[in-house]
């Protein structure tokens, strides 16, 4: 998936004879921190509500301060746009084309959207969350358990603690009582730190309830 195809050109850009007034209005409408500024139609910088309000006098013009001018290009994957969105706390990232000039922004709005997609959180199933040495972890292996269950992999998301060297591994699923796979996975000596199923979650609660019903009535 490229930059592309996410970009959005109903942001309003600012010019260098716009006011810091005019500039903090907008962006207060937009709900944004972050405006790129053109010349013309060349992308110059990302003016920050911070900077803005730093200034003494709100109606003098921005000018051009040409301070910071963080960018992607349009061929860019969305790994590329996500990274600099949040290395830099921006509320959005201008695409530009080779040549600079600017072709929209990606917001980071947008983005939340998009990963809620790629990770296929609105799908029926199960989340899974393994711990185990990066040594020890095969996507074949996991694949493989997963689908001896009649289930598929929807999405895998990892993440390694700098202070342990352990790694974490969710996984969802399209199996909505995971209790197979995780009986499967704990068999092979992976380490289940959470689940989370509706239909495992809904046969707790009942089984629950049948031990208090069976228990009332022995009393």
């Amino acid at each position: 998936m490229l930059v592309k195809d996410f970009i959005t050109k109903r942001i309003p850009v600012l010019r260098s004879y716009d006011t810091v007034e005019y500039a903090l209005s907008l962006m207060d409408d937009l709900k944004l921190r972050h405006l790129p500024l053109l010349d013309e139609h060349v992308y110059v910088c990302l003016v920050s509500e911070k900077d803005l309000l730093a200034m003494p006098d709100s109606s003098v013009v921005i000018g051009k301060p040409v301070l910071f001018a963080p960018s992607v290009s349009e061929e860019g994957n969305l790994h590329d746009a996500l990274a600099m969105i949040t290395r830099y706390g921006l509320s959005l990232l201008p695409v530009v084309s080779t040549d600079g000039a600017y072709l929209g922004s990606v917001t980071r709005e947008r983005l939340v959207d998009v990963l809620s997609e790629l990770c296929a959180a609105d799908a029926e199933g199960s989340v899974i969350v393994l711990s185990m040495m990066p040594a020890d972890y095969s996507l074949t292996d996991l694949a493989r358990l997963v689908e001896a269950n009649h289930a598929h992999v929807l999405n895998l998301l990892s993440y390694q603690d700098k202070a342990t060297g352990r790694l974490y591994l969710t996984l969802k699923i399209d199996l909505e009582d995971a209790s197979p796979v995780i009986r499967s996975l704990e068999r092979f000596d992976y380490v289940v730190l959470y689940h989370f199923m509706k239909k495992g979650l809904v046969d707790d609660m009942l089984r629950q309830r049948m031990n208090e019903v069976l228990y009332y009535m022995s009393m």
